[in-house]
């Protein structure tokens, strides 16, 4: 454990001292060139210490570092393999700043612009804003290459209202000039001189070589050539030291054309040799041009007409390259332009039909839920529907119950076995089929009322009506006509059956047992009996020939049968149990008779 404690504490401390030597050489690598590839090299050796992020931002460095001696093919080799591992922001946001300023300073301005494209939406998102600070700057010298001078000097004031280090003060401020310079407005001098003063107390060399070549176009344009001149060449000995080609060519073109302007032109010949000789190689840049143009006048004042007409065609020639070289810049810029605004289009038709999509989903989903809703309340209402008339019809049936039946005894009530006993009869005419009627009365039930109570005479009823109906077929009719009155009707049977039934009926009274009630009592009726043979098929005198022949049987003693004849009203049954025979009584001209047996 101690071994492994110690193992992890020194990787610990070489990651924190390879943080320290990063840092100093991102630092450095403008201001001291040699301590910046001091730097690297110790960097190259302790890079077995790196964390995989340090390591990426070691290959940025060193890519700075080709780039630097001009070998640009390394330098993007190396940050393409970066931006290819990489998805860290930082990482990312700064490796394509570097590599976008060596593809603009191969004069690939369309792979350079691409990238600023992709890069630039990322710097609100950067957390190093040292990091964000150099990505914006190299993103701003691009853009005034290209000649978009607007561009570049607001990514330049974003730098510097955001609190940036010297250096990239520094770096800020040339750019805001060359900006003013290419958009060919008034230059803030003053602000300029301070710059160049701060560059050098922090010893930017680079960036106060690039304000002090701006500084003195602005001269040269006020008419102050001479302080141009001064300016320029009380510098030119350190910009040879720091051996940029590019920069060195920028200083001789100037120096040439300035002190050809001044008459010197010796002087004008030599700085316009050396730019030629600097940036030759470099590709179609102004310094050249503008040499190659000094050198052009300086033969042409000489009066050397060959010498002329070759420095006029290396002009011409370098001019039309140059020339070439900036509509190349500004088509570049308007391709990816171009394309960034087709990408962007194209983004937002996808977003459109994803937020279409989007919105048909939630149409579905709620007409699927409002359907939803739809049905449960078509279900609902269905069954309430159903329940209500279900209720309904309970309640009609028991109505009807109520309106066709009698409470006590659940036969027919005297309204609905006259209307029913109606249709029977009017069936039954139709079909000549007979028809028998039976009325009957109980005998002495007001004795029953007075010595048991009604509520004897309520159960004597009650079993009446039950014996009685248990006599009655399918098709049979038997209602409760009032107090203890009953009828029968019973469709195919004539008085004969009719009789029969009569006399089961008397039977199955009398056999009912009140005792288990606790009544000491006999339950006997009187019958009268009748049928269509006899009556016809009108049920008021079917109703009245029975009733005469049930009054007639208690007449004759109760507890008999009597059957309706028109001139004899036949009574034919004695009293259950009694022996006696039947009882015929003749009814003639309203004379009632009881013919005993």
């Amino acid at each position: 454990m101690p071994m492994v404690a110690v193992a992890a504490g020194a990787a610990a401390a070489g990651v924190d001292e390879v943080e320290a030597l990063l840092v100093e050489a991102g630092s450095v690598k403008t201001s001291d060139v040699a301590r910046f590839q001091q730097l690297l090299a110790e960097l190259d050796a302790r890079a077995h210490d790196a964390t995989p992020q340090q390591r990426q931002r070691l290959q940025i460095l060193r890519a700075y570092r080709h780039a630097l001696l001009g070998e640009s093919g390394a330098a993007v080799a190396l940050l393409e393999e970066v931006l290819g591992e990489s998805r860290d922001a930082d990482i990312r946001f700064e490796g394509g700043g570097l590599l976008s300023n060596i593809h603009a300073a191969n004069r690939r301005f369309e792979d350079s612009l691409r990238i600023l494209e992709e890069i630039l939406p990322l710097r609100d998102h950067i957390q190093d804003l040292e990091i964000r600070h150099r990505g914006l700057l190299n993103a701003g010298v691009v853009y005034n290459q290209v000649g978009e001078y607007r561009l570049g000097l607001q990514l330049a004031q974003a730098v510097l209202d955001s609190r940036p280090e010297p250096r990239n003060t520094c770096a800020a401020e040339n750019l805001v000039a060359e900006a003013a310079l290419g958009l060919e407005e008034d230059l803030d001098e003053a602000r300029l001189r301070a710059n160049i003063a701060h560059c050098d107390s922090i010893n930017e060399r680079v960036f106060a070589a690039f304000a002090r070549a701006h500084l003195a176009r602005w001269l040269a344009a006020s008419d102050r050539v001479d302080q141009a001149i001064r300016l320029l060449e009380s510098y030119l000995p350190t910009v040879e030291d720091i051996r940029y080609p590019f920069l060195q060519g920028v200083y001789h073109a100037l120096l040439a054309e300035y002190r050809l302007r001044d008459g010197a032109r010796a002087q004008a010949e030599a700085h316009a040799a050396v730019a030629v000789q600097r940036t030759r190689g470099i590709g179609n840049i102004e310094p050249l041009v503008s040499a190659y143009g000094t050198l052009y006048r300086i033969a042409s004042e000489r009066g050397d007409a060959e010498a002329t007409l070759e420095a006029y065609k290396a002009f011409v020639d370098a001019e039309r390259r140059h020339l070439n070289d900036i509509k190349s810049r500004e088509m570049a810029y308007q391709i990816v332009r171009h394309q960034s605004q087709q990408q962007a289009q194209q983004i937002e038709l996808l977003n459109q039909k994803n937020a279409l999509l989007q919105l048909d989903q939630s149409t579905t989903k709620q007409r699927a839920r409002l359907w939803l809703v739809v049905a449960g309340l078509l279900s609902f209402l269905l069954a309430t529907t159903a329940y209500w008339a279900f209720k309904t019809k309970r309640l009609q049936m028991r109505l009807r119950r109520l309106a066709e039946l009698d409470a006590l005894t659940g036969v027919s009530n005297r309204h609905h076995f006259t209307e029913k006993a109606g249709k029977l009869l009017a069936a039954c005419r139709q079909d000549h089929r007979v028809v028998a009627l039976l009325t009957f009365d109980l005998d002495h039930f007001k004795q029953v009322n007075d010595r048991f109570g009604h509520e004897a005479g309520d159960w004597v009823l009650q079993q009446v009506a039950k014996a009685c109906a248990e006599l009655c077929g399918p098709g049979d009719c038997i209602g409760r006509l009032g107090g203890e009155e009953f009828a029968m009707l019973l469709p195919g049977c004539d008085a004969a059956t009719g009789r029969r039934v009569a006399e089961d009926a008397l039977a199955q009274l009398a056999a009912v047992d009140t005792g288990q009630r606790g009544y000491d009592l006999c339950i006997a009726a009187s019958f009268g009996i009748t049928d269509t043979t006899l009556s016809g098929y009108d049920l008021t005198r079917l109703m009245s020939h029975a009733d005469r022949a049930m009054y007639a049987a208690k007449r004759a003693g109760r507890a008999r049968v009597a059957v309706f004849d028109e001139d004899n009203v036949r009574a034919l049954t004695p009293r259950s149990g009694t022996g006696d025979g039947p009882v015929d009584l003749r009814l003639s001209g309203g004379e009632r008779r009881v013919l005993p047996v």
